[in-house]
Order: C-alpha cells, then sequence, then structure tokens
C-alpha cells in the first residue's frame, strides 16, 4: 500500500487529492481532499496534512502534479528541495487529460482533477521530477521577456502600418506608435546583451553555443531560446523525445474504412516551433546549401511547401540536439545525407527504436 497524491494547481490556490492504493488488489480508496493558496506560507500546512496521513498508517508517498504555466514551480520545488523521500512526479496538462478521458471522468472540476491525478499517479510509472536549474531558468526569463516584448511590437508595426494607411489616421497617435516602437527596440536590444552575457558567464556552455552557431543560419536567440525551452538538452536521451516535446511528431487517426490524414500533432512546445520558424525562413529566402537542396527535395516528391518546411525545422532541432550532446561543430557532409539524418547519428546513444516517452524535465514549457 502507498499514497498518491494529486495536486491541481491554478495560479492562486491548489487542490490536493490523498489516495490510498493497493497494487496488489489494485483498488484504491480516496482519504482526503483539501484546497490551499498557492503562496510560499501554505506549503507548511500542505506538508502538515500529508504527515499527519502518513503517520495514521506510514507508507511511501507519491505525488503527481500538472505543469500549469508556472503556477506549479513554488509547489514543485518546495517539496523537491524539501521533501525528496517523496517520489514527486510532473505531467503534461495532455496527459492528464487523455487520462480522465480514459477512466470516464465526464465532469472537469479541481477535485475531480485533482483526484485524477493521484490515480494517475498510482496507476502509472511516471518519471521522477528532478527541478530546474538556476542558470536555464534564468536564461528562460531572458528568453521569454524577450519573445513577450517583440510580439507586443509585431502588433504596434501592424497598428502603425494601419495608421499610416488610414484616411483619417491622427498625427499625435501615430507619433506615440513609433515611440513606443522605438522604446521596444531598446528593451529587446538590452535583453540580447543580457542573453549573450548570460551564455558567456559558463565556459562550456559559450563553447557548445559557438559550436552551433556553426549550423547554417542558426543564430543566438534561436539558440539560447532552444536551450532555454529543453534546459539544455539535460532530460532528453532520443530525438524521437525531443521532436514530441516540439511538436513535430505525427499523428494518425484512423477507424475501420476511414482513412485519416498524417499531420502534425502540435501538442508541444510552441516557443520552439516559433524558434525554429527564423532559421528556416533565412536559409529558403537565400536559398542557402546544403539545406535548401534538402528542401527542394522534398518539395518535389509531395509538392507541399509547407510540409518541407516543417521537416527541415525538425531536422536542424535534430541537429542542434546531436551537435550539443556530441559537442562538436557543424559538419556539411553529416548535413548532406540522401536520407537525412539516422537515429543513430542524433541520439548519443544510438537508439532506432521510436521512444515516445517524455523527458523528465519542466514540463510546464510543453503547453502555451
Amino acid at each position: 500500500m502507498f499514497y498518491s497524491i494529486g495536486i491541481d494547481i491554478s495560479k492562486d490556490d491548489f487542490k490536493a487529492c490523498i489516495l490510498e492504493y493497493n497494487p496488489v488488489e489494485q483498488t484504491e480508496r480516496v482519504r482526503s481532499s483539501r484546497k490551499f493558496n498557492n503562496t510560499q506560507a501554505e506549503l507548511p500546512k500542505f506538508v502538515s496534512w500529508v504527515t499527519k496521513w502518513e503517520s495514521k498508517q506510514p507508507a511511501p508517498v507519491r505525488i503527481t502534479m500538472e505543469a500549469t504555466g508556472v503556477y506549479y514551480e513554488r509547489v514543485a520545488l518546495h517539496l523537491f528541495d524539501n521533501h525528496p523521500e517523496w517520489a514527486l512526479s510532473v505531467v503534461l496538462p495532455s496527459q492528464a487529460r487523455r487520462f480522465n478521458e480514459s477512466e470516464g471522468f465526464k465532469n472537469k472540476t479541481d477535485r475531480i482533477d485533482a483526484r485524477g491525478l493521484a490515480l494517475m499517479g498510482a496507476r502509472k510509472k511516471l518519471q521522477l521530477w528532478r527541478g530546474i536549474k538556476p542558470y536555464w531558468s534564468e536564461l528562460r526569463q531572458l528568453t521569454r521577456t524577450r519573445g513577450a516584448l517583440v510580439e507586443q511590437r509585431t502588433q504596434l508595426k501592424n497598428q502603425l502600418h494601419a495608421l499610416n494607411y488610414s484616411a483619417y489616421a491622427i498625427k499625435d497617435t501615430r507619433k506615440i506608435v513609433q515611440q513606443t516602437i522605438a522604446a521596444l527596440d531598446k528593451q529587446i536590444t538590452k535583453l540580447e546583451k543580457l542573453i549573450t552575457r548570460h551564455l558567456d558567464s559558463d565556459p562550456e556552455i559559450e563553447e557548445k553555443v559557438d559550436k552551433l552557431k556553426s549550423i547554417p543560419s542558426i543564430g543566438l536567440i534561436t539558440i539560447s531560446t532552444v536551450l532555454a525551452e529543453t534546459l539544455g538538452f539535460e532530460y532528453f536521451t532520443s530525438r524521437s523525445q525531443l521532436i514530441s516535446y516540439a511538436g513535430y511528431d505525427i499523428v494518425v487517426k484512423e477507424s475501420g474504412k476511414h482513412k485519416g490524414k498524417r499531420k502534425m500533432s502540435k501538442q508541444g512546445n510552441a516557443r520552439i516551433r516559433a524558434a525554429m520558424y527564423m532559421p528556416v525562413g533565412n536559409i529558403l529566402s537565400h536559398r542557402k546549401q546544403p539545406y535548401y537542396s534538402y528542401y527542394d527535395r522534398l518539395v518535389s516528391r509531395h509538392g507541399i511547401k509547407m510540409k518541407a518546411n516543417v521537416a527541415l525545422q525538425k531536422k536542424l532541432l535534430c541537429l542542434m540536439y546531436h551537435l550539443w550532446k556530441k559537442n562538436e561543430a557543424f559538419d556539411a557532409a553529416l548535413a548532406l545525407r540522401p536520407a537525412g539524418l539516422s537515429a543513430s547519428a542524433v541520439s548519443p546513444k544510438g537508439d532506432t527504436g521510436v521512444d515516445t516517452t517524455i523527458p523528465e524535465l519542466e514540463m510546464a514549457f510543453f503547453e502555451d
């Protein structure tokens, strides 16, 4: 017997459910449910609540929580640092949703979600969460802040374009938008300098980043974004994990005579896909080799440019992963392989099977 605790977290509070599970008889019993404020001061109350039930009948404790934005971090880090004896797992919202659907939970409330997470932690073998290194957390904060400002600047530029062609544009309005864009330009430039300084602060990472820069059209912003969102590929052991995490994996829906189309899942880190879109655009605009030949070959095969574009994004991402893990610089001979990168070339361990498991890393980044 062991205790499986599910935690459903939101911005202001979190709902917890303690489930007593017997793996031999495969029976479960809800012992208690309770809501706590999502504050640092409330965490000792949660720990005392768990300890109270644990002391009644000593048994191992498993805790499963859903990665909801950054709201789960306070609870997860507190448990990780102060209670290593408790097995802690962080799962994707999509994973939790699919599990609840498979269990026949038709309604969706915080209490039901917490119970579903507790049941999921009891029945499934989940990977343990290893925490977040401050270095990657800081880099992620810098890259995400820059990304948010770039989005704001793009919106304002579109607004300025509309004002320039409007028949009733007010001069003062246009001036304010222009000044705001200029201010954003300065802040974005400042953030890019901070990102560079941060990457250079670790000699080992600086060396590996320089090797990633040797890939055609891959720049510092793309590199820093991918590294921040994957925590430096630390917990990835195969390219299939990375492809799934980024949302580049292919899903097929077929039933009986119905043959569904194969399409990209997009159930992954949108920031990585956005970061990979820019270098591919540069490659296609300037017809840079060797990858333009790869793109052209794919288009000639099926005639779908966007499909070839996405395939090239995935190829470059896997190449970044390979070079980072191997600590090697770009080799054009490797890139020119007609069949693309082989599984053994991309995976440091040479695995050739399809691994769809999710790496044990900071899962809040998986969905946006």
